[in-house]
């Protein structure tokens, strides 16, 4: 079933009183969002966000991506980009944009003090194509003749990485609650940054150095669907949502009541059903 969506551009900011509009969440975090432009993820201060299934991405990171150029009118409290010989104004207080000196359809939102724009607006008159993939949850951005500037490039993780995250989540704690799932994927991040592992998610998933680390990544079932909930604690846990502190293990006490790590490592906190452990 196609979906339609309007994907939108957090652009500068404003310190007025506005409507208090709020991100969707689950699990109460924000649904993790990223923008992709000619195939590369972009480096945002601040990663897009979901307001009522309306995807919106900051105008900022978007602008510098494509070689844009921004502008703020704090007397009229606009805030205009410039690309190509087109200018696009968002007039903030008015929710009106004006595009090659046209009023269009499209308006601005306000979230906490920033100002959102419609990318439809933009990459109609720019001929962009824009998709949403709604399994990485990722806006993805075909701009012809752009050449994203290497540091305007997020390399923090890649799409390979959500992917073997998700899937050695959703087989180890799928059926379990939220925060579980956030913590299996914590502790596989855990493992990237310690010294006593392999400094990736794959390389974790398929370690065998100190015997098969994760046995279920060694059978069919790696080939595994993670479901869109999983996807979203994996995203929120590569985001930075930690919920197990330091824990390298975890052990589900449903199927187990010990383990080499409950004799011999510190507990770090028990989470529903599964301990995890330093």
């Amino acid at each position: 079933m196609l979906k339609k969506i309007m994907v939108t551009l957090l652009g500068m900011a404003v310190f007025l009183s506005v409507t208090a509009w709020a991100a969707d969440t689950f699990g109460g975090y924000p649904v993790p969002v990223d923008i992709a432009i000619n195939g590369d993820f972009i480096k945002c201060t601040k990663k897009p966000i979901m307001i009522d299934s309306t995807t919106y991405i900051p105008l900022r990171a978007f602008s510098d991506a494509i070689g844009g150029n921004i502008s703020w009118d704090d007397a009229k409290k606009a805030a205009t980009m410039a690309k190509d010989g087109h200018s696009f104004v968002f007039y903030t207080q008015t929710d009106n944009c004006v595009i090659d000196g046209e009023e269009t359809g499209y308006s601005s939102v306000l979230y906490q003090n920033l100002t959102f724009i419609p990318i439809r607006a933009v990459s109609e008159v720019l001929e962009y194509e824009v998709e949403w993939d709604d399994f990485y949850l990722t806006v993805k951005i075909t701009a012809p003749n752009v050449e994203v500037p290497a540091d305007c490039k997020d390399f923090s993780y890649t799409y390979d990485d959500i992917l073997y995250l998700s899937k050695i989540t959703q087989i180890e704690s799928g059926y379990q609650h939220f925060t579980v799932r956030l913590g299996v994927a914590g502790t596989v991040l855990n493992r990237v940054a310690s010294h006593q592992f392999p400094n990736s998610i794959k390389e974790v998933i398929f370690d065998t150095r100190y015997g098969v680390q994760f046995p279920p990544a060694h059978t069919d079932k790696i080939n595994v669907t993670p479901s869109k909930e999983t996807v979203i604690a994996a995203k929120c846990v590569l985001n930075g949502a930690n919920v197990v502190g330091k824990a390298l293990y975890f052990i589900d006490t449903k199927y187990a009541a010990s383990s080499w790590a409950h004799s011999n490592r510190p507990h770090a906190v028990t989470l529903h059903d599964m301990s995890f452990y330093e």
